[in-house]
């Protein structure tokens, strides 16, 4: 009499083999997951930076996110708005641009902060821009290493500063 179908043996090594793929590929997944979440912070300074320099350029000066007409991913462009993900900050004692995580990130815990600021030295045609995190390591090296290289300058600034970064 021939039997139909799988063994014991045969249906628990396919389980171990399907625990040891899920206990690898779970993590990986929440990773990728966490840096697509994260991927917002770098378009949104992009663009800021874009109407900054456009604004300097015409103007001669810098200016705030209502007069550059730079609206958040939130869709803001004064004071303070929330995304899911991020706040983003509007306010001129601040870094010109700062954003918060609403969740965590990979080994960014939630409230880690990005910074961007801008100098104009030597006139309007000479904008330069540096970026900044309060997790270095954690949040900008290894979570959004697109948002530091934004930074056309390597003047090192890690704290927000009470001029707002306008020189």
């Amino acid at each position: 009499m021939e039997q139909k179908g799988f063994s014991l043996i045969e249906l628990m090594v396919t389980i171990v083999i399907m625990g040891v793929l899920a206990a690898v590929a779970v993590p990986k997944l929440f990773g990728f997951i966490d840096k697509s979440k994260a991927s917002e912070i770098s378009v949104a300074a992009g663009t800021y930076m874009k109407l900054q320099e456009t604004y300097a350029f015409e103007h001669g000066k810098g200016g705030t996110w209502h007069e550059i007409g730079y609206r958040s991913p939130a869709g803001n462009s004064l004071g303070i708005a929330s995304s899911t993900n991020f706040t983003y900050i509007a306010i001129e004692n601040d870094y010109n641009w700062s954003a918060e995580s609403n969740v965590s990130l990979n080994n960014c815990p939630k409230g880690s902060k990005w910074y961007l600021n801008y100098s104009l030295s030597e006139g309007a045609h000479n904008i330069k821009f540096w970026t900044s995190s309060d997790n270095i390591v954690g949040c900008i090296d290894e979570l959004t290493p697109s948002f530091k290289r934004l930074s056309n300058t390597t003047t090192p600034i890690t704290t927000p500063t009470k001029s707002g970064g306008k020189e």
